[in-house]
């Protein structure tokens, strides 16, 4: 864990003892980044936390100096203001990635449309092994459909929603001709209403969306497997 306190002296946890066996990188600050070059060989997780202050330029350069960004399996970004297309940079160097979580998609002044004719775009879609992801914030179908764009072996997605996008969200992502979703097979709303189960059951029986599935609420989240 990496972190720069107030008096700005850089600190770390007792990971100190055996660098070599840390597998999980816990980062604060960019500026905690500057002390640990090269130190982590071994790791295959990475977490930015929500003090992690982003900057504007690119990151991927100071983070490769601390841990083998190739080697990671699993990224975590806790920050609350992590724009798409840092995320999209970042993984097209992070090509063994198959768990992520993030905050929220942000896009600042383009629409998921340009967005997917991005060559960077392309070339993470086509490359990429994620295969699990975790969304905080609430999402709309039309980022929902920017995300399996990207992530088309997308195989768990666990996500928030208002009411409203439950149906449209739904629908798209269990639909048969629906290439991008096509080995997903587990859905989980992070905070599901009393009222979802119902509606998204309801849904599926009518618009026969799936012949084997279940549905459950196991403490307060919503789950679909099929």
């Amino acid at each position: 864990m990496l972190y720069k306190e107030l008096d700005n002296n850089i600190y770390s946890t007792p990971i100190q003892t055996n660098i070599n066996l840390v597998n999980h990188v816990y980062i604060h600050s960019t500026n905690a980044m500057k002390q640990y070059l090269g130190n982590f060989l071994n790791a295959n997780e990475l977490t930015l936390s929500e003090t992690f202050d982003v900057p504007r330029d690119s990151i991927v350069t100071s983070l490769n100096r601390i841990i083998p960004l190739r080697q990671l399996y699993k990224l975590t970004l806790d920050c609350h203001y992590f724009p798409f297309e840092r995320l999209i940079e970042l993984l097209s160097f992070t090509p063994n990635i198959h768990t992520l979580k993030f905050n929220a998609i942000l896009l600042y002044r383009t629409n998921s449309v340009s967005f997917q004719q991005n060559d960077i775009f392309q070339i993470v879609s086509n490359m990429n092994t994620v295969i699990n992801v975790t969304i905080s914030k609430e999402i709309t179908l039309e980022k929902i459909q920017l995300l399996t764009a990207l992530f088309p072996r997308l195989e768990c997605l666990t996500m928030n929603l208002d009411k409203e996008d439950l149906e449209p969200i739904a629908r798209f992502l269990l639909a048969k001709f629906n290439n991008n979703t096509r080995h997903l097979s587990s859905l989980c709303i992070s905070k599901q209403r009393r009222d979802f189960i119902g509606n998204l059951r309801n849904l599926i029986e009518a618009e026969k969306l799936l012949h084997d599935y279940t549905l459950k609420v196991i403490n307060r989240k919503l789950y679909l497997w099929w």
